[in-house]
């Protein structure tokens, strides 16, 4: 099972690696345990071009000991005065809730998920800012989350937003 880990992550940051005008691509492994509901993610990253929107995409991998078929979780994006300029409730989907069968793409019992939460963000300054995600279920601690990360890409020129 730690070898499939492996593969999986390396195949995701081979993919993340290929991609261009990336400001932060990250991702945080959590616990054996999983993901504490104390526990926030935080990503930090530097925006320099104000005049590029920018899209949001969070990252999340579980394995078949997560017990839901959802997850809640609440993704912020804030400058480095701890003002939050985006904030959002997100759902991610991780099984089919009528079948239980796992969503995302998988290897052996592993699942990746991504979810594109904000598109478009523009930056009004130049500077240091954070992407802060914490988990918003009912339980203290997500057992068979195994990690969670933001990446934060040039909008499209197609699908920029003014």
């Amino acid at each position: 099972m730690y070898h499939k880990r492996i593969i999986l992550f390396m195949m995701a940051c081979f993919a993340f690696a290929c991609q261009n005008d990336t400001l932060v691509d990250q991702t945080i492994s959590l616990s054996e345990y999983g993901w504490l509901q104390k526990n926030k993610i935080l990503i930090d990253f530097h925006v320099s071009d104000t005049s590029k929107a920018y899209d949001v995409r969070v990252a999340l991998r579980q394995s078949n000991e997560y017990p839901y078929y959802n997850l809640y979780f609440i993704p912020k994006i804030i400058d480095s005065n701890g003002f939050v300029l985006k904030r959002a409730f997100a759902e991610a989907f991780l099984y089919d809730a009528k079948t239980g069968k796992p969503k995302g793409s998988g290897l052996g019992d592993i699942y990746s998920h991504q979810y594109t939460l904000f598109k478009g963000l523009k930056f009004t300054r130049p500077g240091r800012y954070q992407v802060s995600l914490e988990q918003y279920m009912r339980t203290d601690t997500l057992k068979g989350v195994i990690s969670a990360g933001a990446s934060i890409i040039e909008t499209p020129a197609s699908d920029g937003q003014n």
